[in-house]
C-alpha cells in the first residue's frame, strides 16, 4: 500500500510540475543557476578556508554542484529541501538539469576563437557506477544520463569492492588527462555501497598574452605564516582588466579564445578580507575593472588538493542527506540510501604558457544499515585565483595560494 501511493505521489508531483509550475525561459533559468552556483562556491569557500589553517586551496565550484546536482535528482521531501537550500537551487529539478545541460555544452571548447592562440580544452565528463542487480527507477536514470550526459555502468560493489574503486578511479584519471590519480582511497567503496556518482572537469589554455619564459627570475614570497620563500616569479607588463582598493588589488588575465579568464585578487591582509568574504566580494571587484597598463609580477605554481566535503556540507545545512532518516525514495522507489561521503580532488598548473586545471568529484551512497599610466602588481603574498567562463559567468575553478612553492 505504501508503494502504491508512493508512486500515485511521484506521478502527482510529475503531472503538477508539468500543468501548474509555468515555464522559465532558458537565459533566465541559466542565470539563476549560474548566480547560485556562485553563491555555493563563495559559501564553500568560506568553510573550506577556515578548515586550511594556512594551505593551500584548490577546488571546483562547478564540479561538486554538478555531481550533487545528480544526485538531488533522486532526492525528496526534506532532503531535497536541504540540498536545494545549501546549493542554492532555486529552480525546480527539470530547469536545473535544462540549465546543467546549456551551460556544459557553452563551456565545453576545443577551438581557440577570434582572438587566436592555442585552442582552450575544456571537458566535463559525469558517470553512474551502480551495484549488480540494484534497480534504479527509470526517471532517475533519465535524468542523469539524459540532461547529463553520464555513463552508466554496473559494477560488483558487493563482492568485489576494491576492484570497483579502481575501476571508477581509471575512469576519473582518463577523463582528467590523469591529472586526478586515486580519487577514491582504499576503503571508501565497501559492500554496502550501491551508487557512485561521478563528475570530472578538465581545463587546460593558453594565456593571451603569454608571460616570456626569459623573464621569469627567482622573487620572494611571504607565506600565510610570515616565512618568506623564494619562487620563480614571472613578469610581464600588459593591458589587463584592473582595479584596486584600500582592501586589494585585482586583475583579470584573458585565455586565448575569448571564453575564459583567470580573476586573481590579491588583499592586502588575507585574514581580514576572508572575515567579509561574502557572494557580494567578487562581483564588487569585477565592477570596478578596466583596462589599465600593468606591470604584473606572479610566482608559477602547481599543486593538488583532496577534499572530504561531507562534513563540510552537513555543517552547511545538508544533515538529512547524510543520515539514515535520507529520502531518495526517486532514485530506486525506496527510502534506503544515503549519502556516506563526497569526495574531491582538485589539480591546477600555472606556468608561462597557461593554466592546466582539472577536478572530479564522487558521490558515494550507502544503503541503509587607468589609461597612459603603469599600475604595479607584485603578487607576492596570498593571493586568491578564480577561473571562469565569461560566456556564462560560471566560476569553473577557485583557489587559495598560501605557498606557491608546495606542490
Amino acid at each position: 500500500m505504501k508503494n502504491a501511493i508512493l508512486v500515485l505521489a511521484l506521478l502527482t508531483a510529475a503531472a503538477f510540475s508539468r500543468s501548474i509550475i509555468p515555464p522559465i525561459p532558458d537565459s533566465v533559468a541559466d542565470s539563476s543557476l549560474t548566480a547560485g552556483n556562485g553563491r555555493f562556491a563563495v559559501e564553500l569557500f568560506r568553510e573550506i578556508s577556515r578548515e586550511s589553517q594556512g594551505d593551500n586551496i584548490f577546488f571546483s565550484p562547478f564540479s561538486i554542484s554538478m555531481a550533487m546536482g545528480m544526485t538531488w535528482n533522486g532526492a525528496t521531501g526534506e532532503t531535497a529541501r536541504q540540498m536545494a537550500s545549501v546549493l542554492n537551487f532555486d529552480m525546480p529539478v527539470y530547469f536545473v538539469n535544462r540549465s546543467f545541460e546549456r551551460i556544459t555544452e557553452r563551456i565545453s571548447s576545443g577551438t581557440a576563437g577570434e582572438m587566436g592562440g592555442e585552442p582552450l580544452t575544456m571537458t566535463v565528463s559525469n558517470g553512474i557506477w551502480v551495484q549488480n542487480g540494484f534497480q534504479l527507477l527509470n526517471s532517475f536514470t533519465e535524468a542523469v544520463t539524459g540532461c547529463y550526459g553520464a555513463s552508466a555502468e554496473n559494477l560488483d560493489f558487493t563482492g568485489d569492492p576494491e576492484g570497483s574503486r579502481e575501476e571508477i578511479n581509471e575512469w576519473v584519471a582518463e577523463n582528467t588527462m590523469q591529472k586526478i590519480i586515486d580519487l577514491l582511497a582504499p576503503g571508501t567503496i565497501t559492500p554496502d555501497t550501491r551508487l557512485v556518482l561521478t563528475n570530472a572537469v578538465y581545463f587546460k589554455a593558453s594565456w593571451l598574452y603569454p608571460f616570456e619564459e626569459l623573464a621569469t627570475a627567482e622573487g620572494g614570497f611571504t607565506r600565510g605564516d610570515g616565512e618568506k620563500v623564494t619562487v620563480p616569479m614571472m613578469n610581464q607588463t600588459e593591458f589587463f582588466d584592473y582595479a584596486s582598493s584600500d582592501e586589494w588589488q585585482a586583475v583579470r588575465m584573458p585565455y586565448a579564445g575569448g571564453s575564459s579568464s583567470m580573476l586573481i585578487i590579491l588583499p592586502r591582509n588575507m585574514e581580514s578580507y576572508l572575515e567579509g568574504f561574502d557572494e557580494e566580494a567578487i562581483p564588487d571587484v569585477e565592477r570596478r575593472l578596466s583596462r589599465v597598463n600593468v606591470a604584473l609580477s606572479m610566482p608559477r605554481f602547481e599543486f593538488s588538493q583532496s577534499i572530504t566535503l561531507g562534513d563540510i556540507l552537513i555543517s552547511m545545512g545538508m544533515e538529512l542527506p547524510f543520515s539514515g532518516e535520507a529520502d531518495f525514495t526517486p532514485i530506486t522507489g525506496n527510502p534506503d540510501l544515503f549519502i556516506s561521503q563526497v569526495l574531491h580532488k582538485a589539480y591546477v598548473k600555472v606556468n608561462e604558457e597557461g593554466t592546466e586545471a582539472a577536478a572530479a568529484t564522487a558521490v558515494v551512497m550507502n544503503i541503509t544499515s587607468a589609461p597612459g599610466s603603469v599600475e604595479q602588481m607584485i603578487v607576492n603574498r596570498p593571493f586568491l585565483f578564480l577561473i571562469k567562463n565569461d560566456e556564462t559567468g560560471s566560476i569553473l575553478f577557485m583557489g587559495l595560494v598560501y605557498d606557491p612553492s608546495v606542490s
